[in-house]
């Protein structure tokens, strides 16, 4: 019989990979009002979302779908967990 025992580590570079992990899970469970998103398409073209409404503390909202050109293609209304379901978007960021 063999036992592992686990302990937590306390590696600066674990805690700052951990945090990178929260931020992001917590960036595709909420909305911020004005966060964008970026999605290529190798057939259509890049489309860009903007989030415009926010709901339930982030929890859902509306967000607004363009082209390239920044022509309104689609309103989406829902929570972000079916946004981020809804394609590979990519948050802009700056």
């Amino acid at each position: 019989m063999v036992t592992l025992t686990v302990t937590p580590s306390h590696s600066p570079r674990i805690a700052q990979s951990s945090e990178r992990r929260r931020q992001a899970l917590k960036l595709m469970l909420e909305f911020a009002l004005g966060q964008k998103w970026i999605m290529a398409d190798a057939t259509f073209g890049t489309f860009f979302a903007e989030a415009i409404e926010v709901l339930e503390d982030g929890i859902s909202g509306t967000v607004i779908i363009t082209d390239e050109k920044g022509n309104i293609l689609d309103t989406f209304t829902g929570t972000a967990v079916e946004f981020h379901g809804s394609g590979e978007w990519r948050l802009l960021e700056g």
